[in-house]
């Protein structure tokens, strides 16, 4: 007799089972390409949001700190001279007593009375603003070295330029802030300008003060002024409106934001008797923050 045989039953994969697989594996490698490409191209358009904001924040930050630490300088000491130097309308005339010397008239100063030596210069501090440009003096200031020659106030000026940029090399309207360490008697002219904001859009300003009865789109406290409402006065609030317009994915966005910003101390002289000014606040008052906006 022939031994008999075994038949043994072979496993494995047949060729429709592994074209199956390849193709879902091959499916699902597409499907995760393309979710991992989505999310990086989400997440490089948010971080250019987010980097456009974050610098439309830092600036509108520094122009508030700035005007809040808005600096008018008013000598005190000249005033109070002024009017105690002043000849009065009534004097009484009292007789002097035996032994002591008349009193000088108001205007004189005695002989023997020691003068000063040196001339006395007050610092020149105005605030010239107009729709597009503000230019004013801060105490928002720093010294960078210990010998740096400086006052504890500047000039600051905010304008828009075009500038280049240095990566792409194209030119668009930029927000400058400008620096001087030295007050000189132009509060426009002078100083370093450092580049803030680059695409900007819109820069606008609207001024508030006593004396306004709404806001107005030109402020100057400059001696020859024409308005004599700002003449030798500081605003008691600006309004500021900041915007920037970016490309992202193939589409213009623009972020925006306005601010009211109040001025801390604009230490203008008390308004004269007799005149009127329904603003709501006097010149020493100070105006909340109303927050700031973001608008896309």
């Amino acid at each position: 007799m022939k031994p008999s045989v075994q038949l043994r039953s072979q496993s494995g994969f047949t060729l429709l089972e592994v074209i199956l697989a390849v193709t879902i594996l091959a499916s699902l490698s597409i499907l995760t390409t393309q979710a991992i490409s989505r999310a990086l191209k989400s997440r490089t358009k948010i971080q250019a949001e987010v980097d456009d904001v974050s610098a439309l924040r830092d600036a509108i930050r520094m122009i508030r700190t700035d005007i809040n630490m808005a600096f008018h300088h008013r000598d005190f000491e000249k005033e109070i001279n002024d009017l105690a130097n002043k000849p009065a309308t009534t004097q009484r005339q009292n007789p002097a007593a035996p032994g002591v010397p008349p009193t000088p008239p108001a205007g004189q100063q005695a002989t023997n009375q020691p003068q000063r030596q040196t001339k006395r210069e007050d610092p020149t501090t105005q605030f010239v603003g107009a729709d597009t440009q503000l230019d004013f003096v801060t105490m928002n200031t720093g010294r960078l070295s210990s010998s740096t020659l400086q006052a504890d106030f500047i000039e600051v000026g905010y304008s828009v330029k075009n500038c280049n940029n240095l990566s792409t090399g194209t030119s668009s309207p930029c927000l400058y802030r400008r620096t001087q360490n030295i007050l000189d008697d132009d509060v426009k002219t002078g100083g370093n300008d450092m580049v803030m904001l680059e695409n900007v859009t819109e820069f606008k300003m609207r001024y508030i003060g006593e004396g306004k009865q709404d806001w107005v789109s030109t402020w100057s406290s400059a001696p020859n002024s024409p308005d004599a409402g700002t003449r030798g006065k500081f605003p008691d609030a600006v309004e500021v409106s900041l915007s920037i317009e970016r490309e992202i994915d193939k589409k213009q966005r623009t972020f925006s934001m306005q601010l009211v910003i109040p001025l801390h101390f604009p230490n203008n002289p008390p308004a004269r008797t007799g005149t009127s000014a329904n603003t709501g606040n006097s010149s020493g008052n100070m105006l909340p923050d109303t927050g700031d906006g973001f608008e896309q």
